[in-house]
């Protein structure tokens, strides 16, 4: 053990450490009736998941900015004022782009994490996102709204790891699974929020709003404190029990829990990424990564990017209001999820929501199945007739998807590793891979099927 660890005050059992917290005569104990305060934790959770709600307004934008951007099939890219119209290809490199951009800033928040601190690194997840939006409100060329986001994306990257493990770090563990959950439903009202935006604002505006959201986020974190366990990792203890103060309220045992949180760290502060092969963390980092692996598989990032087109070819006059339906439903059952997430478990809402995804999947391919006809006059029929099959599916889709496996696999991230593993392997890049292929090949199938040349018909 290094002589760093053994400056460490030793830990004493929770009986012993009560004596020690006596209060004057006259007071209650506060190892035995110290009560802390849930408020403060809630307003901590819910200024970190402004954090979230850019990562939704950032995927949501992609589906109104694709649809102003889109010019019809194999357009050369040209100039309409200060607008720019692309082509189908164009306008999935667009999309791709983010992800190409998460993929390098989760891997940055990692270190960035564990190196400046949980509040500096979600403050500094402002400078990307406003350096991206600028791009896209101001570009004039198709370099400038790529470069725009993949800005956007390294944001996008950097939150998603930052906001559960600050949110997991700040919060008491019988608060974990409902709070933890917030992060996924700020997601899916920022996604609804750029969904509304859509149908009356142009792309150039809605960037400016999103610079606007990032800006209050970076001010809402001035006022929150580091995390503690932040603090004890580096044996400022004097601080952590400030931290905690402010989030648990004065009369609450602090003391107790920055001794808990000491015993958490092991005494092994330092690790390398060989550890991971050991049977203690390569378990859970397998079971982290597959389920995050699945949830990008299963293509929802792909139906909240193209959700206006799928709509349009489904037959609807206002494909963004269909849009906003579908981000109004997945808002309530997140919700759901949320209220729901202690009391009956992951693994059952995990079940649930996979069952219904893979029937709703099986719904939309059968519509684009039957729909899809060598003759224009039958298809556009067909997509009037069996629209009702489309919305459904996308709705059932959309509503099994929040329920599980759009919250849950976030939450077990930052549950089932020790705390020392947190940051580095919630960096693992691999949760983002698998979203690049599936938007890419999801344009190639419509395009093959066609169905974006219907939408300017």
């Amino acid at each position: 053990m290094s002589s760093k660890l053994n400056t460490r005050p030793a830990y004493r059992p929770a009986t012993e450490r009560t004596s020690l917290l006596r209060a004057p005569e006259g007071h209650a104990q506060l190892g035995e009736q110290g009560q802390s305060r849930k408020f403060p934790s809630v307003l901590a959770t819910l200024i970190a998941a402004l954090g979230a709600l850019c990562f939704g307004y950032a995927l949501g934008f992609s589906s109104p900015a694709t649809h102003e951007l889109k010019a019809g099939n194999d357009t050369p890219i040209v100039e309409h004022g200060s607008h720019l119209k692309l082509s189908d290809s164009t306008i999935s490199w667009f999309g791709s782009f983010l992800n190409i951009g998460a993929m390098v800033g989760g891997l940055l928040a990692g270190f960035l994490a564990d190196y400046a601190g949980r509040k500096i690194g979600l403050m500094s997840c402002a400078l990307p996102f406003c350096g991206g939006w600028v791009l896209l409100a101001y570009g004039e060329s198709i370099a400038m709204l790529y470069a725009g986001r993949i800005l956007i994306g390294l944001g996008v990257g950097m939150v998603s790891l930052m906001v559960p493990v600050y949110i997991a770090e700040v919060v008491t563990s019988d608060m974990r699974g409902t709070l933890g959950a917030v992060n996924q439903l700020s997601i899916t009202i920022g996604v609804l929020i750029a969904y509304a935006l859509g149908t009356v604002l142009s792309y150039k505006w809605m960037a400016i709003i999103g610079i606007a959201l990032s800006a209050v986020h970076v001010v809402g974190m001035l006022f929150l404190p580091e995390t503690p366990r932040w603090y004890m990792a580096r044996e400022r203890r004097s601080e952590a029990k400030a931290s905690l103060v402010w989030l648990r309220g004065a009369d609450a045992p602090v003391d107790d829990e920055c001794y808990s949180i000491e015993a958490a760290l092991d005494s092994q502060e330092s690790m390398s990424f060989k550890e991971f092969c050991k049977p203690a963390l390569l378990r859970p980092l397998m079971i982290s990564l597959l389920m995050m692996v699945f949830q990008q598989w299963s293509g929802i990032n792909a139906v909240i990017f193209y959700a206006s087109n799928i709509m349009a070819t489904a037959g609807f006059a206002n494909p963004n209001l269909a849009s906003i339906s579908i981000a109004g439903v997945q808002v309530v059952f997140t919700l759901i999820a949320t209220l729901l997430m202690d009391k009956t478990g992951r693994r059952v809402l995990l079940i649930v929501a996979g069952t219904g995804m893979c029937v709703a999947a099986v719904m939309m391919g059968a519509y684009y199945q039957h729909v899809t006809k060598d003759d224009p006059t039958e298809t556009k029929h067909l997509e009037k007739k069996f629209s009702a099959l489309a919305i459904t599916a996308m709705l059932l889709y959309i509503a099994k998807f929040s329920i599980g496996v759009g919250a849950i696999p976030w939450l077990i991230m930052s549950e089932i590793f020790p705390n020392r593993a947190r940051s580095a392997a919630s960096g693992m890049p691999l949760v983002v891979a698998g979203a690049i292929i599936v938007y890419s090949l999801f344009l190639i199938l419509i395009g093959q099927l066609a169905i974006l040349p219907h939408l300017d018909s």
